[in-house]
């Protein structure tokens, strides 16, 4: 016979179920239902689980230890930070790079670096802007 899987009791199954008819994320959902089905069968094997939903036993226990610590809210996933997630980006109002292209169109003489155009919204706007965003706004607003 297996271990028995302990969980911290948060919630009763009732609850647990209006809980997961509310979630739309299909991966909270999975980590829900497994959860839902130890709390229903509490004698359901580690093996079955797995069996059960296609997981891995890695998987299942971190899912439980998820679960025991924090409840719904360890369920949940967790926005990935990092490269591409948009974290520490801020838009840039347009009105920065207007003022940008007025003071090119002011000087028309003078050869624009991307550099010099970073430098000159930092100074002028405090804000910081990469090289590659300016030259993409400024082709864009053409």
């Amino acid at each position: 016979m297996s271990k028995k899987i302990k969980l911290v009791l948060h919630d009763t199954p009732k609850e647990w179920q209006e809980k997961i008819s509310k979630i739309k994320d299909n991966g909270d959902k999975l980590k829900m239902l497994v959860i839902e089905k130890i709390l229903s069968n509490p004698n359901i094997s580690g093996k079955e689980i797995q069996q059960t939903f296609f997981i891995s036993r890695k998987i299942m226990f971190e899912w439980i230890k998820q679960y025991n610590e924090n409840g719904l809210d360890g369920l949940r996933a967790k926005k990935q930070e990092g490269r591409g997630s948009g974290k520490g980006r801020t838009k840039i109002d347009d009105s920065v790079y207007e003022k940008l292209k007025a003071e090119i169109e002011q000087y028309p003489d003078k050869k624009w670096t991307l550099k010099d155009k970073q430098e000159f919204i930092e100074k002028e706007c405090g804000v910081r802007v990469t090289q590659q965003a300016i030259a993409y706004r400024m082709k864009k607003n053409k």
